[in-house]
């Protein structure tokens, strides 16, 4: 792994650029809410086309970042308060808080009810709510994996722990060696059939370790729409991180 300086228009300035070459088909681009810019790049693709595809994609690069920079800025000032809102497997979820004598959160009517003697405490109000949001997207997480892990159980391979953490950059993440499943904390925003996804996808990796043909081919007989799963998480979901 490399990383790359493009040019940027102001104020964006310079941009680091991470490039990775790994066993993939082709040049993939990806630009993360956080302003991280990733580059995947086949093994033998000369660094003279990878400089020039980041020139081509410049404009595009540059839409993303100014995109994500004013969507963080209204996000950053609504956060966990009264009327704000969130998203809550694909759907918007307005916020509620009251003061109440004790701490108690609950989802019901397209509402999620926040109680705390702290209502008027941000900082509070958040770590109440990531408790919470902890708690249910771990719950749901479950039901998924155990609806999914019998397409891998039939080969032998014993049933994944789960840990649910922030990432920056990743979805989901998987250890053979720990028998372990990394998911996002976040991907609890998104539809159910882009979890379904990235569960599956997860799950593969215990019997196919590199995104090879074999990889895509096992995925595609049990998600044959993988690739439009994706592509909302990617381009649509991923805009939504944060609160």
């Amino acid at each position: 792994m490399n990383i790359k300086k493009l040019c940027l228009t102001r104020p964006l300035s310079d941009i680091e650029v991470i490039i990775e070459r790994k066993s993939v088909k082709k040049i993939r681009l990806k630009v993360f809410p956080n302003g991280i810019v990733k580059l995947s790049a086949p093994l033998g693709v000369p660094d003279t086309c990878i400089s020039d595809f980041l020139k081509s994609k410049t404009k595009w690069i540059e839409k993303s970042l100014n995109y994500f920079k004013d969507t963080w800025a209204i996000e950053s000032e609504a956060r966990i308060q009264n009327g704000a809102s969130t998203r809550v497997l694909g759907r918007q979820i307005r916020i509620i808080v009251n003061k109440a004598k004790t701490y108690k959160i609950e989802q019901k009517e397209g509402c999620v009810y926040i109680q705390s003697p702290a209502a008027g405490d941000k900082q509070a109000l958040i770590k109440q709510f990531e408790r919470w949001w902890q708690k249910q997207s771990r719950s749901y997480f479950l039901v998924v994996i155990d609806k999914f892990y019998p397409v891998i159980a039939k080969h032998d391979i014993d049933r994944p722990a789960l840990q649910v953490r922030k990432m920056k950059t990743l979805w989901g993440s998987c250890s053979r060696k720990h028998g372990k499943i990394n998911l996002n904390y976040y991907l609890y925003k998104a539809p159910p059939p882009c979890i379904d996804y990235v569960v599956l996808h997860e799950l593969t990796h215990f019997l196919y370790p590199k995104h090879n043909k074999d990889f895509y081919e096992f995925l595609t007989v049990h998600m044959p729409d993988w690739q439009e799963r994706k592509r909302i998480l990617d381009h649509e979901i991923v805009k939504g991180l944060g609160y």
